[in-house]
C-alpha cells in the first residue's frame, strides 16, 4: 500500500508564485527570461519558446524571434523554465523582501 499525502490548502511557500500571472511577472524581471509556454488553442496545445517581456493585467507580452506576441494568460496551460533561472529569481526576490 502506498503512502498517503496530506494536502493543506493553506500551505504556501513564501515568495513562490502560485499562479501563471505571478510566475510570468517573476520571469519578466529576470535578465535570462527564456521560457517554453504551452498555449491552449481551439484544436490542440501549442508549444512555443519565448522571452517573457512583461505582464500587463492579464496580457503576457512575449518575444518570439523578432516579433512580439500578446497572449491572454488564461490561454497558457503550462510554463517550462530552466531550474537555475527560477531558483536564482526566487532567491533574489527573497533577499529583497522586507518581511
Amino acid at each position: 500500500m502506498g503512502k498517503e499525502c496530506r494536502r493543506d490548502k493553506d500551505l504556501r511557500i513564501r515568495h513562490f508564485p502560485d499562479n501563471i500571472r505571478d510566475l510570468l511577472c517573476l520571469l519578466a524581471d529576470n535578465e535570462d527570461n527564456r521560457a517554453t509556454i504551452i498555449l491552449n488553442t481551439c484544436d490542440d496545445c501549442v508549444q512555443e519558446n519565448v522571452e517573457v517581456v512583461a505582464v500587463i493585467g492579464n496580457l503576457a507580452v512575449l518575444r518570439c524571434h523578432d516579433k512580439f506576441k500578446f497572449v491572454d494568460i488564461h490561454c497558457i496551460c503550462e510554463i517550462i523554465v530552466d531550474c537555475e533561472t527560477i531558483l536564482s529569481e526566487l532567491l533574489e526576490s527573497k533577499s529583497e523582501c522586507k518581511c
